[in-house]
């Protein structure tokens, strides 16, 4: 980050304009000095809008998410140029509206700046950088004043920062006569013409032109943004192989230039007409481009996290340049939209993924981005030790600051591991089907040959190809969706192996045709095909709910509760069972395959008196007991034990508030968690009940009438918006685009993911964000 001397302002160059008149002249900022008689009402000063609101940077040892402050902030360095220093003065003070100001101590009490400043004192304006106030007459126009006392200087260049006594010395300062001097300067030059003007038309003239040509200038800038976000949103790669004059493919951002060249006029003026060391079309302009939209949108969200409950959602993954990143999304209650929202805000490079080196990055992104750790209410990370350790992980770390945070375990991860371990070495039947469906895929779709004889056999008994799909140990959607698939095709792959294993010249390719062949055919493949498939189905749903971005905890509970249901429905309910049974049998009859009986086992003579022999009579009997009660055991146990978090306390005294029947540890709870005082509560509980529209349930329609009582519930269900965001990162940093630097993969990603909110930036702010990217003044006035 680029340090700046807050202290030089445009006006240093004019403290010798006693001695040297041509300077004032030559600057065209000033008439002639006003008395106090000529003194104008502060109040009529003009008023800028408000500014988001913006964090002071903090330089860390990695790649961190950073806050820049305004352009308008008055610590800044007055512009130079006299068209931009005319633009930034007809804005008015800089004046942010925020809910709470940085308190400092002062004796033995913190004070702080108010917001009745701005009505009382019009000409006053605040600086979040410094904490300090500044007049805005007097910045501008501090060089007319020769009573400049150490008061005008605190007002003018230093910063006031005296909160103790800020009333008394505002009301002094807006009585002296360096204020009154500034404010009747500033009211002549808005109202009036500089010195040099009036004695040259032609002068009159060139200013008016230069005016011109900022305005085109900038014209010409919004022009280079709108393909900057074009590029950003779609995460296309910006730079081309060879971008040379005379190269055919100069890369999407220069043929996108050359293309509106064509048929834009204002394109075409600059870039044939303009100066040629301004073009602003260079990979470093593309940088400061794409950095300056990434900084405003990174301020916006800012402003809306101030004085708001977070939640905060990370997860690390390692991209094609084998850095390893870690994305991170806040979650908080969007007043305007009525509803919790999700931003993510960006990656951050580790150099180490122990609990230490993750904690220290997730506390400076709390620390730069503006968050108090008390408004941080809960963390989502997956199940890894370094992460969820309860002595030293980060979660733990992460209670250390606030011991009232929540860690949630990201409950897709959770439903995964479930099904992880109900499907192991333990139960053979269903281990070794999952290994065949995997076979299955990597035989056929292994070979365009083997791939075409499945579709013609495919078309010969008239059925629609389904695709095949691989299986994940990570995403259990591809696992129905490899089952579904092998169901369906179930009569043309077996056909399809018959014909590879009769006429493939391959060795290799004829035993596994072959081997497949035995499996496919096998009782236990069927019955654990038709057994998988329903069993899925529901998992599937619960699964796909459960990443939803609108999702909230009451639902998600509700949802692993029926999943819960329905499971122990399949264990209990014999129907279920026998549905399952008969359709396999239907199968095998199709399909000439024979149910073997069951395998008589001897009575063991050394049989411990702790151990209990069972003997099956009917296959269908032995099936069930050591496949699908086995199974199902494990799913039910499983959920019961990887959804038995913390949270699920707090989401039971939520959702039993919202049928008004809470029981006295809920409110327990809810006083100790959300701070609510336990007597009003009840009192307020015995009053909804009397009012005859009071909604009583916990649907996602009902939650949008309690949403006042729950705006610091914002508690995540999962981390999926993490690992959305590691999807886009795949697509920006490419083996094609594997150089670019951790700051630009930043912003691009950024841009590419928050897509809603880069389409309503104002381009304005981005252009001043422009302005000041880089120490010094760019070449073009803007």
């Amino acid at each position: 980050m680029h340090k700046r001397n807050n202290q030089s302002t445009l006006f240093d160059f004019l403290k010798t304009k006693n001695k040297n008149h041509d300077s004032i002249v030559e600057s065209g900022l000033t008439a002639l000095v006003p008395t106090a008689s000529t003194a104008i009402e502060v109040d009529s000063l003009p008023v800028c809008p408000i500014h988001p609101v913006l964090i002071t940077p903090t330089e860390v040892e990695f790649t961190d998410i950073q806050l820049r402050c305004h352009p308008n902030d008055p610590s800044l360095p007055l512009p130079k140029n006299r068209h931009e220093l005319k633009a930034r003065i007809l804005q008015g003070p800089y004046q942010p509206i925020l809910s709470l100001y940085p308190k400092t101590k002062i004796g033995n009490q913190y004070r702080s700046f108010q917001v009745q400043y701005f009505q009382k004192y019009k000409w006053i304006e605040f600086s979040e950088k410094e904490n300090a106030a500044y007049c805005f007459p007097c910045r501008f126009f501090k060089s007319n004043n020769l009573n400049n006392g150490q008061l005008e200087q605190s007002f003018s260049t230093k910063g006031f920062k005296n909160w103790a006594n800020a009333t008394k010395l505002l009301n002094k300062h807006q009585l002296s006569n360096a204020h009154i001097t500034s404010a009747s300067s500033l009211s002549h030059y808005i109202s009036g013409k500089p010195i040099d003007e009036v004695l040259d038309n032609a002068k009159k003239e060139n200013l008016k032109q230069c005016e011109a040509n900022r305005i085109q200038n900038r014209t010409y800038l919004a022009r280079i943004i709108d393909l900057t976000i074009l590029l950003g949103k779609c995460g296309q790669a910006f730079r081309g192989h060879n971008e040379k004059e005379g190269s055919n493919n100069r890369g999407l951002f220069l043929e996108l230039v050359s293309l509106l060249k064509k048929y834009d006029s204002v394109m075409s003026n600059h870039l044939e007409k303009g100066p040629r060391n301004a073009s602003y079309t260079s990979n470093r302009t593309q940088n400061d481009i794409i950095q300056s939209i990434h900084n405003v949108m990174l301020r916006k969200i800012s402003s809306m996290l101030k004085n708001k409950y977070v939640s905060i959602i990370a997860d690390e993954t390692s991209d094609c340049g084998h850095h390893e990143q870690m994305s991170i999304v806040v979650r908080f209650f969007d007043t305007s939209l009525n509803k919790p929202v999700e931003y993510f805000m960006g990656l951050q490079r580790l150099l180490k993924v122990d609990s230490q080196s993750i904690f220290e990055a997730l506390n400076n992104f709390v620390e730069n981005i503006g968050i108090s750790w008390e408004n941080v209410i809960s963390v989502c990370f997956d199940g890894a030790a370094n992460m969820s350790g309860c002595h030293n992980g980060v979660q733990m770390k992460c209670k250390e600051k606030n011991e009232n945070i929540f860690y949630v375990h990201c409950y897709a991860h959770c439903l995964n591991l479930v099904l992880v371990d109900s499907i192991g070495r333990k139960n053979v039947v269903l281990f070794d089907f999952f290994g065949t469906v995997q076979l299955i895929y990597s035989f056929l779709e292994g070979s365009c040959t083997r791939h075409a004889v499945l579709e013609k056999f495919a078309t010969k008994i008239n059925i629609k190809l389904c695709s095949l799909k691989s299986l994940s140990t990570t995403r259990w959607a591809c696992r129905h969706e490899a089952v579904s698939a092998v169901k369906s095709n179930y009569s043309a792959l077996i056909l399809a192996l018959e014909e590879i294993y009769k006429e493939t010249t391959v060795s290799e390719a004829r035993a596994k045709a072959r081997g497949i062949l035995m499996q496919m055919k096998s009782f236990d493949f069927i019955f654990s095909l038709n057994m998988m498939h329903s069993i899925l189905m529901i998992i599937v749903k619960v699964s796909s709910s459960l990443q939803s971005k609108s999702i909230n905890l009451l639902t998600a509970v509700s949802l692993v509760t029926s999943l819960k249901a329905n499971i122990q429905k399949f264990r209990s309910e014999d129907e279920l069972f026998n549905n399952i049974y008969q359709d396999t049998v239907q199968l095998c009859s199709q399909n000439n395959i024979i149910i073997p009986e069951v395998r008589k086992r001897k009575i063991s003579c050394f049989l411990d008196d702790n151990k209990t022999q069972t003997f099956h009579q009917t296959k269908e009997h032995e099936i069930k007991i050591n496949c699908y009660y086995v199974a199902l055991d494990d799913m039910i146990n499983g959920l019961n034990t990887r959804f038995s978090q913390e949270t699920l306390g707090i989401i039971s005294a939520v959702g039993n508030t919202l049928q008004l029947i809470p029981t006295e540890n809920d409110i327990q709870l809810l006083q100790e968690k959300l701070k609510v005082n336990s007597d009003c509560f009840k009192t307020e509980i015995k009053l909804l009940k009397e009012l005859p529209d009071t909604p009583e349930k916990t649907s996602s329609e009902s939650i949008e009438n309690w949403i006042e009582w729950l705006l610091n519930l914002v508690i995540p269900v999962t981390s999926c918006s993490s690992e959305r965001s590691f999807s886009k990162l795949a697509l920006v940093k490419s083996k094609l685009r594997n150089t670019m630097k951790q700051d630009r993969l930043d912003s691009l990603l950024l841009l590419f993911v928050e897509q809603d909110l880069l389409t309503k930036i104002d381009y304005n702010d981005v252009i001043e964000e422009f302005k000041i990217l880089v120490p010094g003044e760019r070449r073009l006035p803007l």
